[in-house]
């Protein structure tokens, strides 16, 4: 089975699990109709640190789309026993005994994503600082809140107060490319997810992700696409 996010596509098997970040737009195959599992939908209020983390666990590779992706395979999700918990996972939902019924399900949600997390990485290449992982963490959220002021690389280095060289080899570590050339990938998609998820018009698009003229927004797009915002909406819209 194929399943499309962020107009990438992954082939999942027999046992294989795919992770699916907050505002990514997915789309399956065909062949869905004749596939079984089991999918879990959450929102953010499992990621309030003060509550569903203690210590240094946390996220960085499980839901990091920009680097890793999504799918981990039937071997490492056996190894994990993660089928195991998503089924315990869906027999307490249906659970019609109340008692204490959320608690369980958080405990075990929590148990699944952190083995999920484990799984990612192990898998992940060694060497990289606790503390480049977090002024990462930081340039991404800070990237998601302002990206539609500022699309400069430097205006993020200034607000992380490291300079622009040590935010490049930070990014470069992590991604294999520029600051630069990650920002204008990441302003790229909400483009795109605008595009294909809304019905706002371009000149709409433009002003929200933080164009002054729609005109600059389709030169940017094409520059960075080969194609326009009207022919890419096109091609994708079902």
């Amino acid at each position: 089975m194929e399943q499309h996010v962020d107009f990438k596509s992954y082939k999942l098997g027999a046992g294989d699990a795919i992770f699916i970040s907050e505002g990514q737009v997915q789309r399956f195959s065909k062949s869905i109709s004749s596939a079984e599992g089991i999918g879990i939908v959450f929102d953010n209020s499992y990621f309030d640190k003060s509550k569903f983390f203690s210590g240094r666990h946390n996220f960085q590779k499980l839901f990091n789309y920009h680097s890793d992706q999504p799918v981990i395979s039937s071997q490492d999700i056996h190894n994990e026993n993660l089928i195991e918990i998503a089924k315990y996972l869906r027999n307490e939902q249906s659970n019609t005994d109340d008692i204490v019924k959320s608690e369980i399900m958080y405990s075990l949600l929590k148990i699944l994503l952190l083995k999920a997390e484990r799984i990612k990485q192990l898998q992940s290449d060694v060497g990289v600082s606790n503390k480049w992982l977090e002024v990462f963490a930081l340039f991404k959220s800070l990237l998601e809140k302002e990206y539609h002021k500022s699309r400069s690389s430097r205006y993020y280095s200034s607000k992380l107060f490291i300079s622009y060289k040590l935010l490049n080899d930070i990014v470069k570590k992590h991604v294999r490319k520029t600051a630069k050339t990650f920002i204008d990938d990441f302003v790229i998609i909400k483009i795109k997810r605008q595009l294909v998820s809304t019905s706002l018009s371009i000149k709409e698009i433009a002003y929200k992700t933080g164009f002054e003229e729609p005109a600059n927004m389709v030169k940017y797009f094409k520059k960075n696409t080969n194609t326009t915002p009207f022919q890419f909406r096109k091609q994708y819209r079902i």
